[in-house]
């Protein structure tokens, strides 16, 4: 597949990202960006929850289950809104129309709102595609990393069971033991193949481009219309800048790989706009308090199925303009004379701040996650360093971005609702300073939710860093237009002068991307690349991808094949559907599996190994040197599957790439089928 080929599967993603969000707030009444940058966490809570739904009702997962709750829930919300915007007279007379607008709309955009919208996608989308261009090189690159063995294998699961949901996707590494697992992005990479008919490694990438360059930009313009105003310049830089950081969306792509984190994160700016918008209500918000509300509780189970990470995020960054509100509102209370409205505002905000400290630090529901421990890696001194200039964990700095996001700080500490970004801009980069600088008790406290991992608390830093650069952009051409207004004697609010603002800031941004190469595509490209241009080395040995291809020819639709994970050969499941017995290089395996990975190759000579291989109707195995980190000691784990051309009982079936494929005859199998 070419990335021309690739385009419409591409589409095909962007689609089941934002598509059936659009669908439900445009029968809300939604418009602009409100609807546009609300519908990809509708898109992904919807997708997410209708996977749970359909599991638990036996209906196999595709595009249908999806469609039919997408038409459902438009057919439902049409006779609420229908509901609610006629009521009946009390006198029996025509209907009335009722407050209803309050909870469609917020604030109107101006005309050149859309215009800007539109041009910065445009720009953003371009951007992103020619990073992922560069940096992949392939469409159906592999990303040969240790979490990304277990995604691919998670969507080959969904596709092959039917089911995808978060409640039991666990269960592909604890076999009988039905756990949970949030699913949401591997439902979505599932609905791309399903769809498309692109195999798993292309569909993940195609995903992980629709997540950075439109999910996530759109996002980031809806946070920054609601703490900036209507203002169409912000429209148009802030998807522009979304994708100028390394950190996120570019850094998680690669690192982990944290796949499930980037969609999470790419839905945290909208759900931050929400919070925004219901404790600092303006006249010209985006979104009025009941719609923010509503946004939020779709947001709730978004977040949490596509990674609980992001909802860790989004309390953590929420806190500030809590906390900001409060203040502002205990000033006027105080002003006003109500001593007990002065009290309440900052008493709640402590203790919001207190649940979130507790559940960072204290809570069993993350004790598990705060048992990660990463130790630190650089300095206090480069680790501010690097956050300051948007450099984090080693990365080639960005300065230019970052004095945007500089100058944006200057000018949101003038307003009471743009104040609040800088202290959630700061919280991110304290926390990914202490997880990369320091070590002990009180960093597991604060940064343990996020597995102790500086990438993921790095990703953080641009949520707010982008509305700052977005700020830094418009606030500084407006005061240069306004001086050169005053000193030219004319009126800055007059017609001419708001086209020349919007002239001067689609100028100023055209210079930006092009003065910056792009906001640095070629430094994102390089750092994607880093991983990706790895996979003959870490993952796959030199011919093997095609060997691992031939070999789903050679096993019948419907074996299982047993194999050690840390050779690459466990993306036999996700690259031709052969189902394999150890998925990912770790699980809560079985008896009869632990058997089989201590002891297969004794199966001859050993009547409890062919029980365990007839229990699980074990009938072929691959064997291969180890080639992911052949140093970690859990990469010798599988005895049972090393050297089975030297034990009785196999008989190969084909080679290639350092790998054999066996079939076991040592427990009564029949003759290897011949591959033609």
């Amino acid at each position: 597949m070419s990335w021309l080929e690739a385009v419409p599967a591409a589409l095909v993603a962007v689609v089941w990202c934002v598509a059936p969000g659009v669908v439900w707030l445009r029968v809300l009444g939604w418009h602009g960006i409100a609807c546009w940058g609300g519908a990809p966490v509708v898109s992904v809570a919807l997708v997410a929850v209708t996977a749970v739904v359909s599991g638990r009702l036996g209906v196999p997962w595709g595009p249908l289950p999806v469609v039919a709750a997408t038409v459902l829930g438009a057919v439902v919300l049409f006779g609420i809104r229908a509901a609610m915007r006629q009521r009946p007279r009390s006198s029996g007379g025509p209907a009335a129309p009722s407050r209803y607008v309050a909870f469609l709309r917020g604030g109107s955009d101006g005309p050149w709102s859309r215009p800007a919208l539109l041009a910065g996608l445009v720009v953003t989308v371009a951007l992103g595609w020619l990073t992922v261009v560069l940096a992949f090189g392939r469409v159906d690159a592999i990303s040969p990393t240790y979490d990304a063995v277990h995604h691919y294998s998670a969507v080959a699961h969904i596709l092959t069971t039917g089911d995808g949901s978060s409640l039991t996707l666990g269960e592909l590494t604890s076999p009988g033991r039905p756990t949970g697992y949030p699913a949401a992005w591997h439902d979505l990479v599932a609905l791309v193949v399903l769809t498309s008919g692109a195999p798993i490694p292309a569909a993940s990438n195609l995903m992980a481009f629709a997540a950075a360059a439109v999910v996530w930009p759109l996002g980031c313009a809806l946070l920054t219309r609601q703490v900036a105003g209507p203002r169409a310049g912000v429209l148009l830089v802030a998807p522009v800048l979304a994708t100028a950081f390394t950190a996120m969306p570019w850094l998680v792509m690669t690192w982990g790989v944290l796949w499930p984190n980037l969609l999470g994160l790419a839905l945290v700016p909208a759900a931050l706009a929400a919070v925004v918008a219901f404790v600092m209500p303006a006249d010209d918000s985006a979104l009025s308090r009941s719609s923010a509300l509503l946004l939020g509780a779709v947001a709730a189970p978004g977040l949490s199925l596509a990674h609980p990470n992001a909802v860790i995020s989004l309390l953590v960054l929420g806190l500030s303009p809590v906390a900001v509100a409060a203040i502002v509102s205990a000033v006027r209370a105080a002003r006003a004379g109500k001593r007990l409205r002065t009290v309440a505002g900052p008493v709640g905000a402590v203790a919001l701040a207190a649940g979130v400290l507790w559940l960072l630090a204290w809570s069993p529901f993350l004790a598990s996650v705060r048992a990660f421990d990463w130790p630190a890696s650089m300095g206090a001194r480069d680790a501010v360093l690097g956050v300051l200039w948007n450099g984090t964990n080693g990365r080639p700095p960005l300065y230019v971005v970052s004095v945007l996001v500089l100058v944006g700080a200057v000018f949101a500490l003038r307003q009471a609702r743009t104040a609040w970004l800088v202290p959630a801009h700061l919280t991110s980069a304290f926390l990914y300073v202490l997880a990369i600088a320091r070590e002990g008790d009180v960093v597991t406290a604060l940064t343990g939710a996020w597995y102790n991992d500086s990438y993921r608390l790095a990703a953080m830093v641009p949520i707010t860093g982008v509305p700052l650069a977005a700020i830094g952009v418009t606030g500084t051409v407006s005061g240069l237009v306004g001086v050169w207004a005053r000193r030219a004697s004319r009126p800055s609010g007059s017609p001419n002068m708001v086209t020349v603002t919007a002239a001067a800031v689609t100028l100023t941004a055209a210079v930006l991307v092009v003065a910056s190469d792009g906001f640095r595509v070629g430094v994102h490209a390089f750092v994607v690349a880093g991983t990706y241009q790895r996979e003959a080395t870490w993952m796959l040995q030199p011919g093997q991808r095609d060997f691992l291809e031939a070999a789903g020819r050679a096993v019948p639709t419907g074996e299982v094949v047993a194999a050690n994970p840390w050779t690459g050969n466990a993306l036999v499941y996700p690259l031709t559907g052969r189902e394999t017995m150890f998925p990912h290089m770790s699980g809560n395996w079985t008896p009869e599996q632990k058997l089989i990975q201590e002891r297969l190759r004794d199966a001859a000579v050993d009547p409890s190994v062919c029980r365990a291989v007839r229990a699980t109707d074990l009938k072929y195995a691959i064997d291969g040197p180890v080639s992911y980190w052949p140093w970690d000691r859990r990469s010798q784990g599988f005895p049972g599957l090393t050297d089975l051309g030297r034990a009785p009982g196999f008989e190969p079936v084909l080679s290639g790439g350092g790998s054999t494929l066996y079939r076991i005859t040592a427990c009564g199998a029949g003759p290897a089928r011949s591959t033609g």
